[in-house]
């Protein structure tokens, strides 16, 4: 099979499948603090044949060597026109910057035929998504968890022949990264992307070794990958060791093994051969070997879940290593699950430990594989996307041309608000955007920055009407009736605003929010604002990529009073006083991918509280106690009154001594859950 594959791919299979996709910004984005990549100011070709290395690495140095007032200094954006790039050498980009491609084409990087230093060896990156510099004469530090706001979108990857050992992109980085509408044109070389932190979004994978391989993130935290495909990989689509990896509406096409959690055997790369694996409305087809293979069957930390994935020649489904330790007993129906001829579906399968939670203090529990399998005539699409394109470019209004100063002095609020009521798409550049009063979103206005980091709306301290904590006060409210979207956009609140809430989401179906950011400023002396995202009274919509880390906040996420369905993915709830989450008579929502984690020294936080829910589904739900606390905690989530609640798979750990001392605390029955790994946990 790895032999017919690679003479297709040399054929030009599937041609069709790897045409460039249209530009997901084609016209470009005015922004007077980001950098771009232009022969007026940088000795770049764009032609496929001079090299580019040096000045694409020149761009990136001047974003992270600027500093603007109230913006976090090397911390930006570098703008790629279309174009060509051939890359020589690897290209280091450091944190909190982003490569985003604009213009009627993609842009493309290259690594030409035969580079020298790429044909063999570990490590031979065309991007690193580094931390930073390392001291003169030391190597570069490499992403680790303060690694956050990084990433590449819009432009394509091509690697050509004669680079064996070539991999595209190292992607070890944390929060609010991401690869993003990114076709990787891998062909003979090694692999695609190396070690990812945060997020895959609609990415192509054509060719490679491998297409995605990596262990434990940067944070510690999931990796999503959503409404991606992978094409003709020689061995694996996707390797993973130790990285929650979850993936969404995705297609495995003509690859020996569709993802696998292998036997630890590469040494530069840590982790254990476990993970947390959970896939979800994806499409395997033409696989010999297996659509999932798993290193260890006992092992505790060893989670699959899968749901309404349909595959089509695919024999065997799921398969585990049989030559470790133990297995000999283990019959061979268990250790192999096999497909149907033909196209088939898998509507759940969960291996792990199952923990049911009725109305007795003793938990049942029972380590096995369940699995539903039913035969089809024919596949079916993958489910559409479940959160809107944002507005056509051309649509796009710029706030900082309608008088917007973004300076972190100036307050902008009537610019903003004049701005909502007059137009639907919104364009806010990087800049420091102080705000005195509640924005308030029209019935589909879209709220569009392209940086988190440096394009914030900012509540300046003590601010006259979100002082008195009894009447909570948004700084940006979307209201019922509404379908708005709001992307790209970090908001901060300053101190003594006892009854500041960043977002407060009243807004119906079809509403978004995506890579948005709601943080504090940071104190010791108690509370001083109320929560992040508040959603409430009906509140519903999806919700991708939300950082809350707010050690001045009794909470980051707060869901109240609402049954119309909602979906989260991929939110980092951290660092605050009470609670990181709090649910209150919620109904018909899925969370996929929630991480929390409380602030050193506050060591009776609780993970989530959950009062009066019912038909609630957690997905790869991550808890940790901070290696910094001193003392144990009881329970990581505490249900009340709550019914039909089902978790897929619960990671329950911390770099310190004390994890949560019990996954789960149900205070209807007094049962508590003690296991740390859980893969199906159901509260009835």
């Amino acid at each position: 099979m790895n032999r017919l594959v690679a003479v297709l791919l040399a054929l030009g299979w599937p041609a069709a499948a790897q045409e460039q996709r249209p530009s997901y910004y084609p016209e470009k984005p005015k922004d007077d603090k980001a950098v771009y990549l232009s022969k007026d100011g940088f000795p770049v070709h764009a032609d496929g044949v001079g090299d580019d290395s040096v000045a694409i690495q020149q761009a990136i140095d001047k974003v992270r060597g600027a500093g603007t007032q109230g913006q976090r200094p090397g911390a930006g954006i570098v703008f790629v026109p279309e174009g060509r790039y051939r890359l020589s050498q690897t290209v280091y980009v450091w944190r909190g910057i982003r490569l985003i491609g604009y213009g009627k084409r993609k842009p493309v990087f290259v690594l030409a035929r035969n580079t020298p230093g790429y044909q063999s060896g570990t490590g031979k990156y065309m991007l690193w998504f580094a931390h930073q510099p390392g001291e003169p004469g030391q190597p570069v530090i490499d992403g680790n968890e303060g690694t956050l706001y990084s990433g590449l979108s819009n432009i394509d990857i091509e690697i050509q022949d004669g680079n064996p050992a070539a991999i595209a992109v190292r992607a070890h980085f944390a929060q609010h990264s991401a690869l993003a509408h990114v076709d990787f044109r891998i062909g003979s070389a090694l692999g695609a992307v190396e070690e990812i932190g945060h997020e895959i979004e609609d990415c192509r994978f054509f060719g490679g070794e491998f297409a995605v391989r990596t262990a434990v993130t940067a944070a510690g935290w999931q990796s999503l990958v959503l409404d991606s495909e992978f094409v003709g990989q020689r061995s694996v689509a996707i390797e993973t060791r130790e990285a929650g990896m979850t993936v969404i509406r995705s297609r495995f096409r003509n690859v020996p093994y569709g993802i696998r959690i292998p036997v630890v055997r590469v040494s530069h790369l840590t982790g254990e051969s476990t993970d947390k694996l959970y896939v979800k409305d994806s499409r395997f087809e033409d696989i010999p070997g297996a659509a999932l293979w798993i290193a260890r069957y006992h092992d505790p930390k060893t989670q699959v879940n899968v749901e309404d994935v349909e595959c089509a020649r695919v024999p065997v489904f799921l398969e585990f290593n049989r030559f470790l330790g133990g297995l000999s007993r283990i019959p061979e129906n268990l250790l192999k699950i096999p497909g149907e001829a033909g196209v088939y579906a898998i509507r759940t399968l969960s291996h792990g430990l199952h923990v049911d939670v009725s109305n007795t203090r003793e938990p049942a529990r029972k380590r096995e594989t369940v699995v539903e399998r039913v035969g089809l005539s024919s596949m079916t699409p993958i489910p559409k996307r479940d959160f809107p394109d944002l507005p056509p470019q051309a649509s796009w209004v710029n706030v900082a041309e309608l008088g917007a100063k973004g300076d972190g002095t100036t307050d902008d609020t009537a610019v903003f608000r004049k701005a909502i009521a007059e137009h639907q798409a919104i364009y806010v550049p990087q800049g420091a955007y102080r705000i005195s009063e509640t924005l308030t979103l029209g019935r589909d206005t879209a709220l569009i920055g392209l940086q988190p980091a440096q394009t914030r709306l900012i509540l300046p301290p003590a601010t006259p009407g979100f002082t008195d904590a009894s009447q909570p006060k948004p700084v940006i409210l979307a209201p019922k009736g509404t379908a708005p979207i709001v992307s790209g956009i970090g908001i901060l609140l300053e101190n003594a605003n006892q009854g500041a809430v960043g977002v407060k989401w009243m807004a119906g179906t079809g509403s978004s929010m995506d890579d948005v950011t709601i943080n504090t400023s940071r104190t010791k002396t108690g509370a001083e604002q109320l929560y992040g995202l508040w959603i409430a009274e009906g509140g519903a919509g999806t919700f991708k990529g939300i950082w809350t880390p707010s050690e001045s906040a009794t909470a980051g996420l707060v869901v109240t009073d609402t049954a119309t369905p909602g979906t989260m993915y991929q939110m980092s709830v951290e660092h605050h006083r009470k609670v990181e989450i709090v649910l209150r008579n919620v109904a018909n929502w899925t969370f996929y991918t929630i991480q929390t984690e409380e602030v050193g020294g506050d060591e009776a936080t609780a993970s989530m509280e959950m009062e009066g829910c019912k038909h609630l589904r957690f997905v790869n739900y991550f808890m940790y106690h901070n290696s910094g606390t001193n003392a144990p905690f009881q329970y990581g989530i505490r249900t009340g009154n709550s019914s039909d609640i089902v978790f897929r798979g619960v990671h329950n750990f911390s770099g310190g001594p004390f994890p949560f001392d019990n996954t789960l605390l149900n205070t209807d029955s007094g049962a508590l859950v003690a296991y740390p790994e859980v893969a199906e946990l159901r509260v009835r």
